[in-house]
């Protein structure tokens, strides 16, 4: 049987197909399908055991939830480029004439969202992300040492899925160009770049 030990404070109710996680105000639900799972007390702690033919998989699952509940997660993206940089906009400095790039010719719907994310990159337009009402990420807009412009974008969430999902969004803007080096960076993100066509 695999397993792992459960974190200080955090507590796991299992129903035949279903498993809830609590810590502190949060509480997650997760099905469990065939999996079953048990819990066991002993001196180092609760630990969680998985069994069931999709035992790895679920418990996996099950370990990133608890992290995410427990300590949370980051991803940071790099704007790598000469003029490139981003602003975080609230509701009230937006114009209504924005597009979103994954959205042309579409506005957005200013019902839908409090902030919004414009990131300038190499085009005759700015890029728009819009942040809804719903999502539970945290976005925050620097800039590292020595620069004035914010060409660093940290999203934080308990959410591991969404977390991802919003920064592969946002990368989708502009993909890192493998002939110039220029675009939209995972933080620890590296390419080898290609040689262009010589003349002559």
């Amino acid at each position: 049987m695999l397993s792992f030990l459960l974190p200080k404070n955090v507590t796991i109710f299992c129903s035949p197909s279903l498993i809830k996680i609590k810590y502190k105000d949060d509480l997650v639900i997760k099905k469990t399908g065939r999996v079953s799972f048990n819990i066991v007390s002993s001196t180092e702690g609760d630990r969680l055991f998985a069994s069931g033919p999709e035992a790895s998989s679920a418990l996996n699952t099950i370990y990133t939830l608890v992290f995410g509940l427990t300590r949370g997660y980051q991803q940071r993206l790099r704007l790598v480029g000469i003029g490139f940089r981003a602003r975080l906009n609230v509701k009230d400095q937006i114009d209504n004439k924005l597009y979103t790039k994954n959205y042309r010719r579409k506005r957005i719907n200013r019902a839908e969202y409090t902030k919004i994310i414009s990131i300038k990159i190499g085009y005759s337009h700015e890029s728009v992300y819009p942040i809804r009402k719903a999502t539970d990420n945290e976005f925050v807009v620097s800039s590292p040492e020595g620069r004035s412009k914010g060409r660093l974008i940290d999203i934080k969430s308990k959410n591991y899925a969404a977390i991802k999902q919003a920064a592969a969004e946002i990368r989708s803007f502009r993909y890192p160009d493998a002939y110039k080096g220029k675009g939209i960076f995972y933080n620890n993100e590296v390419i080898k770049l290609k040689k262009g066509k010589r003349q002559g």
